[in-house]
């Protein structure tokens, strides 16, 4: 008979009344349903995945990562218990963080239709990390503010066998022609990358437009079929009558050590089905780690490309031309948001936005969205939202 840990008892027992307490705590009128739901999720998550933690009964771990980035039991249920004493105030302690409930927004991407932002996203599971909770659909909402927002009926389902059926991740979509069209990262279960594409008239019912991958990088990637290959995080930019298609990849560097270094890859089409390959984007502040996420515009005669740099946040890279020539801002310009990731930029009007994905301790991971702020110094900033 195994002897009893009084530690872990008195732990699991503090779980079970912070479970019954906030099942049972009755919703503050100062708090929307969708943010009141959000949060009681988040919580309920934390201290599961605590409970998990004590008891053994974590998911099995593929990649020896996967436990990384976790406190301690005893703190992820004083995370909890935190959370829980400030919504029982009648405040929202993730407020403006958008997120299914139990769950964390990842990549994504914002379209408005018929005066209605639509937002598409990776659909984490809180406090757990991608191999352990497969993302295999993405999420959707709908918002007329960029603030509240309503979940609707996930789309894009990966399939039972196929390039996509282990996972999808970072959706953008653009509107040609009348219709709608997504490029995705499509994720096999050796965790191979590439993308694919989608199709719809009215944003909620989609179809996958031919049997396999639309990009892949050229022959200057690093890229395996059957085995982990990094071509992910699409988003398109129209120039013209042309699409630039950007995405996150790796590329050879012959007598160098390690012989690869990360980089931008960039494709291009006139329909958005048939793409042709335009090299690279080489960018100095992400060679050793991938320049994630990345999103170009187009403003006052220059390309802009944000995009994710570890250690940094969200910074940007200048071009005069869309396929090439691509140059980070200089230092004292080049960070647009510290510490956030999956930033995506919105052209409404005359306003400009950018999004963002914050982050809160335990693989917590929350949408939220800013005004971009473009300053005659060069200058590029964020605000939050009156």
């Amino acid at each position: 008979m195994e002897k009893s840990n009084p530690k872990i008892d008195d732990q699991l027992k503090r779980i079970e009344l912070l479970q019954e307490e906030t099942k049972n705590t009755p919703k503050s009128d100062r708090i929307t349903t969708v943010n009141w739901n959000k949060n009681t999720g988040i919580i309920l998550r934390l201290l599961e995945r605590a409970e998990q933690t004590l008891t053994d009964k974590l998911p099995k771990a593929r990649f020896d990562w996967e436990r990384s980035g976790y406190t301690s039991p005893e703190k992820m249920i004083d995370q909890a218990e935190g959370y829980l004493k400030i919504l029982k105030e009648g405040k929202d302690p993730l407020d403006g963080k958008f997120a299914e409930p139990g769950g964390t927004v990842i990549d994504h991407c914002i379209i408005k239709k018929d005066g209605l932002f639509h937002l598409f996203y990776i659909r984490g599971k809180a406090a757990t990390h991608w191999p352990e909770w497969p993302t295999r659909n993405f999420g959707h909402a709908t918002s007329k503010d960029l603030i509240n927002w309503e979940i609707l009926e996930p789309v894009i389902q990966s399939p039972e066998k196929g390039w996509d059926e282990y996972q999808v991740w970072a959706p953008h979509i653009v509107e040609h022609n009348g219709e709608y069209y997504m490029l995705y990262t499509g994720v096999s279960y050796p965790c191979c990358q590439c993308i694919g594409l989608a199709k719809s008239k009215d944003l909620f019912n989609w179809e996958r437009i031919g049997d396999g991958p639309v990009i892949t990088p050229g022959d200057w990637g690093i890229w395996q079929k059957d085995g982990s290959a990094d071509c992910r995080d699409p988003s398109m930019l129209k120039v013209g009558d042309t699409y630039y298609c950007y995405y996150t990849a790796v590329r050879k560097v012959e007598g160098a050590n390690p012989p690869h270094e990360y980089c931008v890859g960039i494709s291009s089409s006139k329909n958005l089905i048939d793409w042709k390959d335009e090299g690279y984007a080489r960018l100095e502040t992400s060679l050793k780690t991938p320049p994630e996420s990345p999103f170009a515009v187009e403003k006052d005669g220059k390309f802009y490309l944000f995009y994710t740099s570890y250690g940094h946040g969200t910074v940007v890279a200048v071009s005069d031309h869309p396929a090439k020539g691509w140059k980070d801002l200089p230092e004292d310009e080049l960070v647009t948001m510290a510490g956030i990731s999956a930033s995506e930029v919105l052209k409404d009007g005359d306003d400009w936005y950018i999004s963002l994905i914050s982050h809160a301790k335990n693989a917590l991971h929350f949408f939220e969205i800013r005004k971009l702020i473009w300053h005659d110094d060069g200058k590029i900033t964020a605000e939050v939202i009156d």
